[in-house]
């Protein structure tokens, strides 16, 4: 007997098919080696409800940073900072409701940094965020026209003049470093919405992102040593692990609220809580679990602890003029210096198990950065330098940092 599928079947049988590699995908990416729980677990964990007027506190601070508007009212968002403010600690993740098809997740820490301190080195434009977020950002940037990249704002200075809302827009690149559920990397755009203002006699500042478009196609990475800021990045499209190496994937949105605020009982310590959502796939579909987020935001947490909390990082003046005497290497200095990190990571690939398996035609020879840009080659050499400062192992000997304190 001959079947004949109609157009309608068939689109039926693809979807069926498709949200059974869904299916097995979320078992493969779930395994004890991506450091996430299980997916029925995941499922199991209680949504935390927000109250209404915090959501339509992130309601309406998504609606601005989509908008092109100078004013920024603070009334609005007053519910959505009293709820932070009034957090308790925890290590645990809370779960957010879907947003937009996204799932999402929260997290809270407090940070053992003034507001001023974290203000100078993350949301200075002459320090890339990458240098900052080195295990969560490959590379990333500013585009030129953007009003907080070419006005040179420095949020930090008005931190005593923010009774009224201050308000930066911008819009940046940015390339993950691969997760550690597929192994993935993505490179997208993303508009960004700054805000320093008062509550409560406290300064609070919020850094709010939503994806411009959907992300370049993912490729394979791999974390080495995330301890160590350590990461693979093979240029091959699809994914390291989960068994669905072959697969196209992509980061369809992304949205995150970032709001610190001044410790009530101590101003030398910040209090920092993210809600972030998340729509990654393929073929429209989405496979990123609220732990996945929770995993990378904890990836995040551990670096930017350490490097606000740290004694031995390079003054902010001093971090980014170093920052600048790496962009404008010449050419020959920063290939020699490129050379002496492949060969480095040759070493180690030779050892590792599945960089040696899956792609020895990448590292081989010394060519592993062969087809890097100068921007993804600056983003080593200044990684380099913020891991050499604190005292990561490092794949340039060649010595970066000039700190004599």
């Amino acid at each position: 007997m001959k079947i004949i599928f109609s157009p309608v079947s068939k689109a039926i049988t693809l979807r069926f098919v498709l949200a059974f590699f869904i299916f097995l995908g979320s078992l493969f990416l779930n395994l004890p080696d991506a450091q996430c729980t299980s997916f029925l677990k995941d499922k199991d964990k209680k949504e935390v409800q927000l109250p209404k007027p915090v959501t339509e506190g992130i309601n309406y601070l998504m609606q601005t940073v989509a908008g092109n508007g100078n004013v920024f009212d603070g009334s609005r968002i007053k519910a959505l900072l009293a709820y932070v403010d009034q957090s308790e600690p925890t290590d645990s993740i809370i779960n957010l409701p879907k947003r937009d098809s996204a799932n999402g997740a929260a997290m809270r820490m407090t940070v053992n940094a003034g507001l001023d301190r974290i203000l100078e080195y993350t949301y200075n434009p002459d320090i890339p965020n990458y240098a900052i977020y080195p295990s969560v950002i490959r590379v990333s940037g500013w585009y030129p026209e953007s009003q907080f990249y070419a006005d040179k704002v420095q949020p930090w200075k008005y931190l005593g003049d923010c009774d009224s809302p201050r308000m930066w827009r911008g819009k940046e690149f940015e390339v993950n470093t691969p997760d550690s559920f597929g192994g993935g990397y993505y490179r997208y755009d993303l508009n960004r919405l700054l805000v320093l203002l008062k509550y409560d006699g406290r300064d609070a500042f919020l850094s709010v992102s939503r994806q411009a478009d959907e992300s370049e196609v993912g490729m394979k990475g791999l974390v080495v040593d995330d301890n160590q800021w350590n990461y693979f990045y093979s240029g091959i499209p699809g994914l390291t692990k989960g068994g669905m190496g072959w697969m196209d994937t992509y980061m369809y949105d992304s949205m995150s609220v970032s709001v610190y605020i001044q410790d009530r009982n101590d101003p030398n310590k910040t209090v920092n809580y993210l809600f972030k959502w998340l729509r990654a796939g393929w073929a429209g579909l989405n496979v990123v679990r609220p732990n996945h987020i929770f995993e990378g935001s904890q990836r995040f947490a551990r670096a930017f602890n350490s490097l606000m909390e740290s004694k031995t990082l390079p003054a902010p003046q001093e971090f980014a003029e170093r920052v600048r005497e790496i962009e404008a290497m010449p050419k020959a200095e920063v290939d020699a210096r490129i050379s002496e990190y492949a060969k480095n990571v040759e070493e180690y690939a030779r050892k590792h198990p599945v960089i040696s398996d899956k792609f020895q035609e990448v590292y081989e020879g010394g060519k592993y950065a062969d087809k890097f840009t100068r921007e993804e080659r600056i983003g080593i050499l200044v990684k380099e330098y913020v891991k050499q400062a604190m005292g990561k192992q490092c794949l340039i000997f060649t010595r970066l940092v000039q700190n004599d304190k």
